[in-house]
């Protein structure tokens, strides 16, 4: 007979529950009302070498990698950490002096456990933790600061961004500590 599965069981896989994390200083700052994040892909092209008088065979190797942007959505009305960002890449490009802000910024992408009620909050410990991903010197290069307005429709505000990046690695997790045995 299986097993029954209790209400409130968690499920490590569900997609809802993550957060974006900046490096601007020693310890990283979570960005508020990050709705999605989509594009954590990439491409690697073959190098094809065909053999010395063989025309039929060929031989394919890795070769250059494409690392896709990374394109993120935020309510307008929450914070404003990614608009400040864009603003600074703009001010940068404009100039060719970079401002107070960084351009370009180390961005961690921390997938929590899935939780039983949506408005649970995942604990800020690396327990409850999934996976992280460390995108390397991202800088925004594509902003949109409104979306399409329509007074007719009841769709939510949201400030788009895409980051292109240098590359982003899994980060390994931490050993999961063993409770304490009972003496």
């Amino acid at each position: 007979m299986p097993t029954p599965i209790p209400a409130n069981a968690r499920n490590p896989l569900r997609t809802f529950r993550f957060r974006i994390r900046m490096n601007t200083s020693a310890a990283g700052q979570y960005v508020a009302g990050v709705r999605t994040v989509s594009g954590l892909s990439v491409h690697v092209s073959p190098f094809e070498v065909w053999e010395g008088g063989n025309n039929l065979h060929r031989y394919a190797q890795p070769h250059k990698v494409n690392w896709e942007p990374i394109v993120m959505e935020q309510g307008l009305a929450l914070d404003d950490t990614l608009e400040r960002w864009a603003l600074a890449v703009l001010e940068f490009a404009r100039t060719g002096k970079a401002p107070g802000e960084a351009v370009k910024r180390d961005v961690f992408i921390d997938l929590w456990d899935g939780f039983a009620h949506p408005t649970e909050v995942p604990a800020p410990g690396p327990e409850a933790r999934i996976r992280s991903f460390y995108v390397h010197n991202a800088w925004v290069s594509k902003y949109h600061a409104l979306p399409k307005l329509d007074a007719m429709a009841g769709e939510v505000a949201l400030l788009s961004l895409e980051l292109t990046h240098e590359g982003w690695e899994p980060v390994p997790k931490p050993p999961a500590s063993k409770p304490a045995s009972p003496a």
